[in-house]
């Protein structure tokens, strides 16, 4: 498969290859990806290819086969153009081998990481179609082993970036992962819950509360004023942030309640 094949495939599925500040991804990565699967895979056929959200990279779900006996694979191809390359690698071998849920890698160089594709609903999904308590334990319980393995937190806490699976919850999108408190996930986590539809339901709250008292328990932790008053700043926190990308003035208000009111669960 030369480069120009693999680009004419793209193009026939009419992917856009624009990331942040609508950059274009740099044809080196697709002569990588190229090389990747020929390495793993041998001479490929791509039968399908979609992408991924992702507003700085190119995260493609590509199905493909071979003539060798691993047959018809799913996959997903993040090419970078934000330059965070090294950190996401990092982060998803370190969390494979400590035995959490996170995609495994296959293959990788230069910008570009083939992993295995994680078939499941998205974690936002379930959580606003049957606000059960079970899900948010399991999110809990994610955190508080991808914190002990990485001594890191995750970044980037949106609802999306988890998938429900039969085997349990993985997460997936390392790039942000970086060096910070605890809470700056678990509070981000929280604020994900409230701000999609139904947007601060009494039962989203009760949820939230939940997540952080369940956090706490793997911890040895108990809730206390200033931990309640730090998950609460970070909440409101959180969702300002958020009005800002997505301009729904639910959010804003959201927040400002949060800021003056707190979480009310009666």
């Amino acid at each position: 498969m030369e480069m120009q094949t693999i680009m004419d495939l793209l193009e026939r599925f009419n992917l856009d290859l624009t990331g942040v500040e609508g950059q274009i991804l740099s044809p080196k990565r697709l002569t990588i990806l190229e090389s990747l699967l020929q390495e793993t895979f041998g001479e490929v056929h791509i039968d399908s290819a979609t992408r991924l959200q992702s507003k700085k990279n190119v995260v493609l779900h590509l199905s493909v086969h071979s003539l060798l006996p691993t047959g018809p694979r799913s996959l997903v191809a993040k090419m970078f153009i934000a330059d965070r390359y090294e950190n996401e690698l990092e982060r998803l071998k370190t969390s494979f081998e400590g035995g959490l849920r996170v995609p495994e890698v296959i293959a990788a160089r230069n910008g570009v990481i083939l992993m295995a594709f994680i078939p499941g609903a998205l974690f936002v999904t379930k959580i606003n179609e049957s606000f059960d308590a079970c899900l948010v334990d399991q999110l809990a319980l994610w955190y508080l082993k991808y914190h002990n393995i990485t001594g890191m937190i995750k970044g980037d806490p949106r609802l999306r970036n988890f998938i429900c699976t039969d085997d349990g919850l993985f997460g997936v999108d390392f790039e942000e992962s970086r060096k910070g408190h605890w809470m700056e996930d678990i509070g981000g986590a929280a604020a994900s819950i409230l701000d999609t539809d139904p947007i601060n339901d009494l039962r989203k709250r009760k949820l939230a509360w939940r997540f952080l008292a369940e956090y706490l328990s793997h911890r040895n932790e108990s809730r206390d004023d200033q931990i309640d008053q730090l998950f609460l700043e970070t909440i409101a926190n959180t969702l300002e942030q958020t009005y800002h990308w997505r301009l729904d003035e639910r959010i804003l208000i959201l927040s400002q309640e949060i800021r003056t009111k707190g979480i009310p669960v009666e």
